[in-house]
């Protein structure tokens, strides 16, 4: 999927004959996340995001988007004087999210898809340390999770955007294993913000 996406992205930017139709561009910016279902609450967690995309006009209005991201999540609760406990769950992903856009005018846009990601590395660590791998549950190599974000061009091809993402299957179950209806496990929460270049 990976080489797929990688050959649209240069085709779209780097072909004059397909450039009418295909887009693309880059960016980056920051995420701000937490991890539903791990007793501890607030966007505190926050990390990077980068990456490049490509799009295919569909109409005067539809773009289909897809991008190759990286992206910094996880939780975070700090030490305080009441609360001397400290918990930082880092976790790094390589994502791709297929995306439908939908320009309300020329400058505002929306978007909506879904988001397939593979876990490249995870760290848990609290008041003592880093937790050891097998004191832990281990987060899911590969996931998938929901978007819907909105975008303003700021000038001709720098454009500012945000963005919530959703897990749609858990990022790791539950410490004790249990599942009731809809809640399968722990869930990625997280809003991102980016600065990006576009080639319109």
């Amino acid at each position: 999927m990976t080489k797929i996406i990688l050959f649209i992205l240069f085709t779209g930017l780097f072909s004059p004959g397909i450039s009418q139709t295909f887009g693309g561009g880059y960016f980056v910016g920051l995420s701000a996340s937490q991890i539903d279902g791990d007793n501890f609450s607030g966007f505190n967690k926050i990390g990077l995001t980068a990456g490049a995309y490509t799009t295919k006009k569909i109409n005067s209005i539809l773009n289909w988007k897809a991008e190759i991201r990286y992206i910094q999540k996880g939780s975070y609760k700090k030490s305080t004087d009441m609360d001397p406990g400290l918990y930082k769950t880092s976790l790094h992903y390589s994502e791709i999210p297929l995306l439908l856009q939908y320009f309300y005018s020329k400058s505002v846009f929306l978007e909506a898809g879904l988001v397939p990601e593979i876990l490249l590395a995870a760290k848990e660590e609290n008041e003592y340390g880093i937790i050891p791998s097998d004191q832990s549950l281990p987060f899911h190599r590969f996931s998938l999770e929901g978007t819907a974000g909105a975008g303003y061009f700021l000038t001709q091809n720098i454009a500012a955007g945000i963005r919530f993402t959703y897990s749609v299957l858990p990022a790791r179950d539950h410490a004790s294993g249990q599942t009731y209806l809809l809640n399968r496990g722990q869930y990625n929460n997280c809003i991102s913000f980016s600065i990006s270049y576009n080639f319109r």
